[in-house]
């Protein structure tokens, strides 16, 4: 357990220190978004990559766990870890181009083809749901997984703090789960990495954000966290055991889900931008930035407390994630009442002005 701590320590140090230097070099560099339709809902550019901070971050903690074990072989990393490398670099790299470049989607899915099938050479594989072996079906099981969840992480980025905070959230979960059921140390400590790098990046990126995470973040983070589940579950649950990954990220996933049913209807490109997502819904129901988000952190960790419930049992950690709903409702309640105060406050101030001129 120590060395678990130790790679979220490192890992959020690293990030929390290093993302004011590269919001800087976004500055310097012209990376930032500026708002150009009605999607976008910040009203000024913003450095657009900072998530740059992340990627390196959760590395530089995994580098540092690889060179404390590399010489205990029942605590090293094994083969399906450096194929988990290699992807992850493949999709940061893809995601880098894209927030430069604007990458076109059929090269953005040579890109992602190539880290899948990476990583399914390396061994991380489904080849089984409970008792039913998939055989020839495991690559096309594997791909549907990680493309899905990788595309759901990066479609649900839309607003300061969302896909950060819930990647935060689900990795925490994934991780007591890990702990709990002995899962493998690849998916404990890679998991361990991406909770640390998460936290370290949300001072900078929870409204009002300094930064975005850009596409190499929100890439990296949904394929690192499809792989995770990969090798978190390979040892055999029962089938109804394998909804724990699905309700983890149940989030990304309903949306992305909803948005292609969304285009397929209106005969859309799945991939064209709108902006139905679930978030655009609740910024247009009338809730701030802040308030949709919390809304959403508070239903991850509620799916993320009936997953830990479907594995284990263990008290103080579904009291942790009862107790992280709970703030997020609080918060959410708070804001609400901010909200509500600060149109009272505006309405009395216009009346003041309509009647003394």
């Amino acid at each position: 357990m120590a060395v678990v701590y130790s790679v979220t320590v490192i890992a959020f140090l690293v990030c929390i220190i290093s993302t004011p230097f590269v919001i800087e070099m976004c500055k310097k560099h012209g990376l930032v978004d500026v708002p150009k339709d009605s999607r976008r809902v910040h009203s000024k550019p913003m450095p657009r990559a900072g998530g740059i901070a992340i990627f390196a971050s959760s590395m530089i903690a995994l580098l540092a766990y690889y060179l404390f074990t590399m010489n205990v072989p029942s605590i090293a990393f094994n083969r399906q870890f450096l194929g988990y490398l290699i992807g992850a670099i493949l999709i940061f790299t893809m995601g880098i181009i894209d927030d430069i470049f604007s990458l076109r989607a059929k090269y953005k899915f040579i890109f992602e083809l190539a880290a899948i099938i990476v990583v399914f050479i390396f061994g991380v594989r489904i080849n089984s749901i409970g008792s039913l072996n998939l055989g020839w079906f495991a690559f096309p099981a594997t791909f549907l997984w990680i493309i899905t969840i990788q595309n759901a992480m990066n479609l649900i980025d839309g607003l300061d703090g969302l896909a950060a905070g819930l990647t935060s959230i689900s990795a925490l979960s994934l991780l007591m789960l890990f702990i709990s059921t002995s899962a493998s140390l690849e998916a404990i400590i890679i998991t361990a990495a991406i909770v640390g790098a998460g936290i370290g990046f949300l001072p900078y990126n929870f409204n009002p954000a300094k930064t975005f995470m850009g596409d190499c973040s929100s890439n990296f983070l949904g394929f690192t966290m499809a792989v995770v589940t990969i090798l978190g579950f390979s040892r055999g649950y029962t089938a109804v055991e394998y909804l724990a990954p699905v309700l983890v990220l149940g989030v990304p996933i309903f949306d992305t889900l909803f948005a292609m049913v969304r285009r397929a209807v209106k005969r859309r490109p799945l991939f064209a931008p709108d902006g139905g997502h679930v978030h655009h819904r609740l910024i247009k129901a009338g809730f701030s930035q802040r308030q949709a988000v919390l809304i959403l952190y508070t239903i991850t960790s509620t799916l993320c407390i009936i997953a830990v419930s479907l594995i284990t049992l263990d008290v103080w950690k579904l009291g942790l994630l009862v107790a992280m709903s709970t703030i997020f409702i609080t918060c959410w309640i708070a804001s609400m009442i901010r909200s509500r105060d600060k149109q009272g406050d505006e309405t009395v101030n216009n009346n003041f002005k309509e009647q003394n001129p």
